[in-house]
């Protein structure tokens, strides 16, 4: 029997009762520390009419084509992607009508032990620009450590460790090969049967970052955020709700910019509709965008 993909794969959408259920010992990765607030607070704003159809050609491969027919704001465009999936690997890809290619690598090479890799490649009328990263991350049995590469030269490496049942910490260290200079990073995450506390300070960017989950039912979640910047003493706010159901979910954001967006989502056999709106109350600009997605998700 071959193994299941590492617990960091994309997974099904859930609701907010899903997001709160008991997880094992390991804490996850360090970048899911703030998963649950990020899956409320970010809506999936886009602009005009965007098809999207996917085609499984077997259990492994699938191929999809998106279709956007443009608006004020964006061109249109096509793109084209690719996925194989088996038991202990996935690769994705991504080609778009600008000649943009977009590639990821996703191994288990043990059963704590995963590798990663992504890419970019793009070219103009002179050149041509590439981008990549290399990632390997350790699952133990109560902790999680990785250590990434980057294309600018920039080494990364981070720790999560749970320290009970409610309470994880963890650091991460960059080192930037071409400024010669380092940058840290802490979180820590305190998690009940109804609320998710996070914190964040990183020295590179100079900011604070507080965040309060509460799971106001099985269907209803609240979240709310606030950054403040150590540099030039601003903040920046976030509050947002999601109602989850089996085959329908809403969730609307407002922050402190004078943003309101909003998103619905309808599934329904191999069809899904997706319905987005985002507007400034202060200079009463806004867009809104529909999606309708044929098939299986790639």
């Amino acid at each position: 029997m071959g193994q299941s993909l590492p617990r960091y794969k994309e997974e099904p959408k859930k609701t907010e009762l899903d997001l709160f259920s008991k997880k094992d010992s390991n804490p996850g990765t360090f970048d899911s520390y703030s998963l649950e607030t990020n899956t409320i607070l970010d809506v999936k704003s886009f602009d005009g009419f965007v098809f999207e159809l996917n085609h499984s050609l077997n259990q492994q491969f699938s191929i999809g084509h998106t279709l956007s027919l443009g608006s004020f704001q964006q061109p249109p465009s096509y793109s084209l992607q690719a996925a194989f999936r088996d038991n202990n690997i996935s690769l994705v890809g991504n080609i778009d009508d600008k000649g943009l290619l977009r590639g990821h690598i996703l191994a288990q090479l043990s059963e704590q032990l995963t590798f990663q890799t992504a890419f970019k490649i793009a070219q103009n009328d002179r050149e041509i620009f590439s981008s990549g990263i290399a990632t390997l991350e350790y699952f133990g049995s109560d902790s999680t450590g990785k250590i990434e590469v980057r294309s600018n030269n920039a080494l990364i490496c981070s720790y999560y460790q749970k320290i009970t049942k409610k309470l994880n910490i963890g650091t991460r260290f960059t080192h930037f090969q071409k400024e010669k200079s380092n940058a840290v990073m802490l979180i820590a995450r305190y998690q009940t049967d109804k609320t998710i506390s996070t914190f964040c300070y990183s020295d590179f960017l100079n900011y604070i970052a507080l965040s309060y989950v509460h799971k106001i039912s099985s269907r209803i979640g609240f979240a709310s955020e606030i950054v403040y910047s150590l540099r030039d003493h601003s903040s920046f706010t976030s509050l947002g709700i999601k109602y989850s159901m089996r085959k329908t979910s809403f969730q609307t954001r407002f922050t402190s910019r004078n943003e309101i967006a909003s998103s619905l989502d309808l599934e329904f056999p191999m069809v899904s509709l997706g319905f987005s709106a985002k507007l400034d109350y202060k200079t009463h600009k806004y867009f809104a965008g529909i999606r309708v997605k044929i098939g299986p998700r790639i």
